[in-house]
């Protein structure tokens, strides 16, 4: 090859983002999480930076003639796609066009439609600036070279709601890896034009299409495509640029890129910074055959990765990569739940992937991981991920599995023993005398928490009198809790869970983040302080009695200990109606 695809750089002295994240990162064992690559940048670009230092001033800096034709001249011969300067917003990254866009399209309380497993910035773009999330999950199809596919009914349903304004869409696909065809972009685009629904089309990953597969951008669809559309696209992907913070967003309509551009006013980005412009310039007008030799490197290493998981662990489902650098992994049939895949992936293996519950709900037990890297990188990450696995099967050959239980009605409620204030070590199902409402909430401190208590104590004596037991299980010592009711005890059991035991032995998961814990719901986001606080939420370092994105659940058990309903919350206030729940 002509260029060096097989360095391993030593970034743990660069601030690198990723390699920051990763407790013990070196070029022994380099993370394969975040999207940027593990390679050097092509030697054009360098050189073209080192040639701008030299000779030239580093102040405010605009866009010139030469930037926009290698704008353009890339896309007109790379996608077919023929756009002019004036079309262009440039911003610092497309996170921050998300944003941008968000703004410019919408109000503040419309609703913007995503489909998860997505970028996960995806969520946080529409809560930032005040909209509801309206979620269209893709469907995996079956079969095992089912694909995934976009529900086109629930689709339609969704972009008939008057809120509905936009739709987030991601082409090529993160974290699927998947390229859209066009038939089914038509059909997007058929839909949300019938609806009056503005399509922000994120194509960041549009330059990395495997070998065997065609990309399309979204807006070449039609010339109705193309002024219902903003397509983003930046070099940094492409050209692991993602530190020089570049990016071309494409609008054909005028009213919305004046009002993008308003936008980027009222943030006082008025322009790039200096470097980003040379670096795009160079990576479009010198770098293509660098491109070409990095997507073979990619696809060899999707392959290689393909043919270790089929031989050592043929359970684990390997997603076709036809476009991006990362590969999609399902690795449910590997028999741990999410939490602990994680923890085998960290701990054990000490393998840093992004872990696929970021990407949504749906993306629980999978994993996404980036092949630009070194096959010698990709080479020692897959044995130490083995070494960790055949470690964990030995275990669970010799000592059992831990059990892990999501339940549903008809499963025997199994090792719910519990302390609570009237007692220790207690067995739930040994005991009973009459059927029992089993409800997890977060922790006695907790707001909402006491807010519920106050609701069932209310509730207790028709509770009582419709004949049931009712236990609530918080994750607070037994001790806090004494302290806590000795003035006003319950008259129902606090079941003491500090370690959250029953929580894992029972699947009652956190939520992924602070947006799913809401369900991207703004009536709830307004509820708990607005938009800011969330977000402030998600990065929050304070300490809390219990675990801070705890969701809740309730579960009717009979005497027998069957199951007899099982709802798990899918936001920190989804329980059902108790009176309805107990069919009072």
């Amino acid at each position: 090859m002509k260029y060096d695809f097989t360095s391993i750089p030593d970034r743990s002295r660069c601030g690198s983002s990723k390699w920051a994240g990763m407790p013990g990162a070196s070029v022994e064992r380099v993370p394969l999480s975040t999207a940027d690559m593990e390679f050097p940048v092509a030697p054009a670009i360098v050189q073209g930076l080192k040639e701008l230092t030299d000779t030239t001033i580093l102040g405010y800096t605009a866009p010139t003639k030469e930037y926009f034709d290698a704008v353009c001249g890339w896309m007109a011969r790379r996608h077919e796609y023929q756009v002019s300067p004036e079309e262009i917003v440039m911003t610092p990254g497309v996170v921050y066009a998300l944003a941008m866009l968000v703004e410019a399209a919408s109000q503040p309380g419309d609703s913007v439609i995503v489909m998860p497993p997505v970028y996960y910035p995806f969520d946080m773009a529409v809560t930032a600036r005040g909209r509801n999330l309206l979620y269209n999950p893709l469907v995996l199809q079956e079969g095992e070279n089912g694909r995934y596919g976009i529900n086109y009914e629930q689709l339609e349903q969704l972009a008939a709601r008057e809120d509905a304004k936009l739709l987030l869409f991601c082409n090529p696909h993160n974290p699927i890896g998947q390229v859209w065809s066009r038939e089914e972009l038509e059909k997007v685009v058929e839909i949300c034009a019938r609806h009056n629904v503005f399509i922000i089309d994120d194509e960041i990953h549009n330059d990395l299409i495997m070998p065997g597969y065609r990309h399309t951008v979204l807006a070449t669809v039609s010339e109705q495509a193309r002024q219902i559309c903003a397509v983003c696209t930046a070099p940094s992907k492409t050209f692991n640029l993602a530190g020089v913070q570049c990016s071309n967003i494409f609008i054909a309509d005028p009213e919305i890129r004046a009002k993008a551009q308003g936008f980027n006013l009222m943030n006082m980005m008025l322009h790039l910074n200096i470097f980003a412009y040379r670096a795009c310039q160079r990576a479009y007008d010198e770098c293509e055959d660098w491109l070409e030799e990095l997507i073979q490197v990619v696809a060899g290493n999707a392959d290689y990765v393909t043919s270790f998981m089929k031989e050592h662990f043929p359970q684990v489902r390997v997603f076709p990569l036809e476009g991006t650098y990362l590969l999609w992994l399902d690795m449910r049939a590997l028999g741990m739940t999410h939490v602990e895949l994680e923890q085998l992936m960290k701990q054990d293996a000490a393998l840093y992937l992004d872990e696929g519950y970021i990407f949504g709900q749906s993306g629980r037990g999978y994993e996404r991981v980036n092949l630009a890297c070194s096959r010698t990188t990709l080479e020692r990450s897959m044995a130490r991920f083995k070494e960790a696995m055949d470690k964990k099967q030995a275990q669970w050959a010799a000592e059992g599995k831990p059990y892990h239980k999501t339940l549903a009605a008809g499963d025997k409620l199994e090792g719910f023993v519990y302390d609570a204030p009237r007692g220790q070590g207690l067995d739930l199902t040994a005991q009973m005398e009459k059927p029992a409402l089993v409800i997890f909430s977060r922790y006695y401190t907790c707001g909402l928490c006491q807010t519920l208590l106050s609701q069932l104590r209310a509730l207790w004596p028709e509770i009582e009198k419709a004949g049931y037991d009712l236990k609530v299980v918080l994750q607070s010592t037994r001790q806090s809790v004494i302290e806590g009711t000795k003035d006003n005890p319950y008259p129902f059991d606090l079941v003491c869970d500090p370690e959250a035991k029953l929580y894992d032995r029972y699947n009652v998961f956190e939520a992924d983040g602070a947006i799913a814990m809401v369900g991207g719901s703004l009536e709830i986001i307004k509820a708990l302080g607005g938009p800011d606080k969330l977000l402030a939420s998600q990065f929050s370092k304070k300490p809390t009695e219990g675990r801070s994105r705890q969701l809740p659940a309730a579960f009717l058990v009979g005497k027998d200990g069957i199951v007899q309903k099982a709802h798990y919350g899918q936001t920190i206030v989804d329980l059902p109606d108790v009176k309805e729940f107990l069919n009072l």
